[in-house]
């Protein structure tokens, strides 16, 4: 019987450790446009702009940041993520072997996310935490 219910309360508590982290995540809504602002109003680090545009067919995702308040194709990076069905999606951006940044984030609903970029060898190299919000 100790056996048993020492199982049990595995099961539960595994249960009710994965509830709260499936609940996290969502699917994005197709064609929404989210943007937020890492390091917005900042004097330590340069004001990064960033939009996640997802794909008609909700699958994939256009993650695009800008090094500076301005926004031109000279300060732009970008790279498409495949968005897996638990709303998650990560991507790297790479010169030659070498990775110079990149993204991991998750959809907390269909309109929301919330993004890591990872500045290593571009722009001034402070990345952080951003939340993205649709229009």
């Amino acid at each position: 019987m100790t056996r048993i219910n020492s199982v049990l309360a595995s099961v539960v508590a595994l249960v009710v450790l994965a509830v709260p982290a499936l609940a996290s995540a969502a699917v994005p809504t197709k064609n929404v446009l989210l943007r937020g602002t890492l390091y917005k109003d900042s004097l330590s680090a340069l004001e990064k702009p960033i939009e996640v545009k997802v794909a008609a067919t909700g699958k994939t995702a256009r993650f695009t940041w800008w090094c500076g308040k301005q926004k031109s194709l000279t300060n732009r990076s970008s790279v498409t993520v495949a968005v897996k069905p638990d709303g998650s999606f990560a991507g790297t951006s790479n010169v030659g072997s070498l990775t110079v940044w990149t993204v991991k984030g998750r959809f907390l609903t269909g309109t929301t996310a919330r993004v890591s970029l990872r500045l290593i060898t571009v722009c001034d190299g402070k990345g952080g935490l951003v939340g993205l919000k649709g229009s």
